[in-house]
């Protein structure tokens, strides 16, 4: 399978539609269109790191949730941080493929791996990206330890508007914007990754619970799904497993 075919494959499985508008994902970075793929790199985001790790596996692709490129580049040097990432890239011969909010809104994609991995039940959209499901009854405190627990993370941020939890939205990465739908959808409860201190203090006066479990945490999960549809193509595909404190500082 050639490069150009891996980009045409997944934009089937995870098509461009769900995106929303003011995204930019897909093809990132493509040195050449006909090269044989010789191997996937699955990372949350293309950093140095993923692409040091991708040439010493002889991996030609790095398949990423975040997108290298969000902003158009005013210029390529190799003194800016998304610029000198493009260029290694480009001088590796290492295609960069990116699905961000269309792997958000997918079935199966990030927000659900996300519903899995904490165990709702009974689970329907709002929005086109956010989940609801439901837990047993069951206090705050117990849930959040079990969401902490789930996502391997014991940085989690809590608002305690309420003492039990049943009813749960989420929205993985930053879900300050969704507050208001996960209220009206029904929810007592909020798992996001971060949110600001304002909608911290909205959640309050609303009586919403709000566990912010990290942006890194609510979406690593999604890792495992992008590989199998890699290997689902015949590929030689594998995760990295970063160290979280070495790649992104905190």
């Amino acid at each position: 399978m050639t490069v150009q075919e891996l980009a045409v494959y997944l934009d089937e499985r995870i098509p461009v539609s769900l995106s929303e508008p003011w995204d930019n994902d897909g093809r990132m970075v493509i040195p050449h269109r006909e090269t044989e793929v010789t191997g996937v790199l699955c990372a949350l985001d293309c950093t140095s790191g993923a692409i040091a790790r991708a040439k010493e596996l002889g991996c030609n692709v790095i398949l990423t949730h975040h997108p290298l490129i969000f902003k158009p580049l005013a210029s390529l040097t190799d003194t800016d941080s998304v610029g000198k990432r493009v260029l290694a890239c480009v001088e590796s011969g290492i295609a960069v493929l990116s699905y961000h909010t269309r792997l958000d809104s997918l079935e199966g994609g990030v927000n659900d791996c996300l519903a899995k991995a904490l165990g709702l039940r009974n689970i329907t959209s709002f929005l086109p990206y956010g989940r609801i499901g439901e837990v047993e009854k069951q206090s705050f405190e117990t849930f959040a330890s079990h969401v902490g627990t789930a996502l391997e993370t014991e940085e989690l941020a809590l608002v305690k508007a309420s003492s039990n939890v049943k009813k749960v939205a989420l929205v993985s990465g930053s879900g300050k914007d969704e507050i208001r739908e996960a209220l009206e959808a029904g929810a007592d409860t909020f798992v996001t990754g971060e949110a600001n201190h304002s909608s911290m203090l909205d959640c309050m006066e609303l009586g919403l619970n709000l566990i912010c479990a990290t942006h890194y945490a609510t979406e690593r999960v999604v890792l495992p799904f992008l590989q199998t549809l890699a290997e689902e193509a015949g590929l030689k595909t594998i995760i990295y497993p970063f160290a979280r404190e070495a790649e992104y500082g905190i």
